[in-house]
């Protein structure tokens, strides 16, 4: 494992955790078509570490204006009631996934290609509904039905950003603050799956820990994960999302055509 092959990785989980092309589906991709590349469980901990930074800080500034209008109308326990609520459905497919032995299965080309085909065009479906609803206005029942959107990420080319965005936006909210919707929920979907791949380190002790490259990983992923997550959520207001609709469906029928033809 190089330098190089850390900033790649940060560089694909960086721009791909938050924007609606599925992370998880570029990382096996890149594990995949990269020759010589293993997955390496203590840099996979530090991307996503570096993710969760981001987040939080962005929470922290320039998310503070909407996300204190959720915490004033609805109160610090009952807001973060609904972020919970938003994630146990994910919780429960994943758990579900990892009971049977089948989450490795997930991860095959053809799933990738066809989550990413699918999901693009329940985005662009949901992306043509005229929205009047606003952040403030999200009730317990939209957090469960999100959450289930949210939950199918387990499957790799789905995007947990996307559909949980997808999810928002069937039920009218506005393109802004479908975004931050599903920035919010990043938070705890990110520090579950850090802490789900530090306990397969833990179980694993073949795994080789560098701390070197774990501190590389954590900084070039932050350093991404901020400014795209900063740029996404300024053009929110201003753009649609079908330029990535495009582009997922060109990943999916490329990855058939890679498969069939």
């Amino acid at each position: 494992m190089t330098i190089l092959h850390v900033f790649l990785l940060s560089l694909i989980q960086g721009v791909t955790e938050f924007l609606p092309v599925s992370s998880s589906a570029h990382l096996v991709l890149y594990n995949k078509f990269v020759v010589g590349l293993h997955n390496n469980l203590s840099l996979d901990i530090a991307i996503h570490i570096g993710s969760l930074l981001a987040v939080i800080l962005l929470v922290a500034k320039p998310l503070k204006e909407n996300t204190s209008i959720v915490l004033e109308k609805n109160g610090f326990k009952k807001s973060m009631f609904l972020m919970i609520l938003a994630t146990l459905p994910l919780i429960f497919m994943a758990l579900f996934l990892e009971y049977t032995n089948a989450i490795d299965l997930t991860r095959n080309l053809e799933i990738i290609a066809f989550t990413n085909i699918l999901f693009a065009i329940l985005l662009f479906t949901s992306d043509r509904r005229v929205s009047q609803r606003k952040l403030s206005e999200i009730t317990r029942k939209d957090a469960l039905i999100i959450g289930v959107w949210q939950s199918f990420a387990v499957f790799p080319g789905t995007s947990r950003s996307g559909a949980s965005i997808t999810g928002a936006r069937f039920l009218d909210f506005n393109r802004k603050d479908a975004i931050i919707i599903s920035v919010m929920l990043s938070i705890p979907s990110i520090a579950l799956s850090s802490v789900y791949l530090a306990l397969k380190l833990l179980n694993n002790y073949s795994s080789e820990v560098e701390i070197k490259l774990m501190v590389c990983g954590v900084l070039f992923s932050f350093i991404v994960s901020f400014f795209t997550l900063k740029l996404f959520i300024q053009l929110g207001e201003s753009f649609s999302f079908t330029p990535f609709v495009i582009y997922r469906m060109f990943l999916g029928l490329a990855l058939l055509a890679l498969l069939y033809i």
